[in-house]
């Protein structure tokens, strides 16, 4: 073989065997890739498995739970004394009931729940509507200087409207000034009055108690007043409108 021709042919070998190489690489990297697709498919396959496995074992132990229940609801026919006890407080629920209607006589009436902070205005034995509102946060205040305390409770009882006050002003008293640290002025120093601190309404229920308004309607339905009963902006507004003079108010 003459030397061009020799040249020519491993030059001819070089690019066919660059092209097996390229070809190689391409499919080499094409199984590399279906080889990760593969690896993740798995394991997507192994958390469904698991997962599968998961949601089985909740749904069987529901169903044994729901058996389990099932079964001790079934006890009680046959717990005379169960039924009996069930039966005596049944009857004595619509006593009450039947007595507090009679002493109600369908009036209107304000009630308060301090545990669930919660106002009820009912007419008789008929809620007509109810609202969050916020009772006495408990705790004392005791004056170094003078000695005095200050108990913030609600206080439990039967109470009533008895006046009612639009656009009221505050009167910060003796205890608002200990809390803070400041000195105390004299009974009617002018900066005792602070306008809009309770709301565009007040109910006066006596004592020195008012169910007012609230600038922190946020925390209705926490135990977060001074002893006052405070209500939002609209259920203030609606009671003010609603419960006339003498309406009673139960605290419980």
């Amino acid at each position: 073989m003459n030397e061009p021709l020799k040249k020519t042919s491993t030059l001819w070998w070089g690019l066919l065997l660059a092209l097996v190489v390229v070809r190689l690489g391409g499919y080499g990297s094409g199984l590399y890739l279906a080889s990760a697709r593969l690896q993740t498919a798995s394991a997507a396959l192994v958390n469904n498995s698991a997962e599968s496995r998961a949601i089985a074992g909740d749904i069987r132990a529901a169903a044994e739970d729901a058996a389990f229940f099932g079964a001790l609801t079934e006890l009680y026919p046959e717990n005379k004394g169960y039924l009996r006890t069930q039966k005596a407080i049944a009857e004595e629920v619509d006593a009450l009931r039947l007595e507090a209607g009679r002493r109600l006589g369908g009036r209107l009436h304000i009630a308060v729940d301090t545990r669930a902070n919660k106002l009820y205005f009912k007419k008789g034995l008929r809620l007509l509507w109810e609202a969050d509102c916020s009772v006495g946060r408990g705790g004392v205040i005791k004056d170094r200087k003078t000695g005095r305390t200050w108990q913030f409770t609600t206080p439990r009882g039967e109470f009533k409207v008895v006046t009612k006050i639009d656009s009221p002003a505050w009167i910060k008293p003796d205890w608002a000034y200990v809390e803070n640290k400041e000195p105390v002025p004299p009974p009617l120093d002018p900066s005792r009055k602070v306008e809009g601190e309770l709301g565009a309404y007040a109910l006066n229920i006596g004592d020195g108690y008012l169910i007012h308004g609230t600038k922190n309607e946020a925390a209705l339905g926490m135990p977060v007043s001074h002893g006052c009963i405070r209500l939002g902006a609209q259920p203030l507004e609606n009671l003010y409108k609603s419960a006339p003079v003498g309406t009673k108010v139960y605290i419980y």
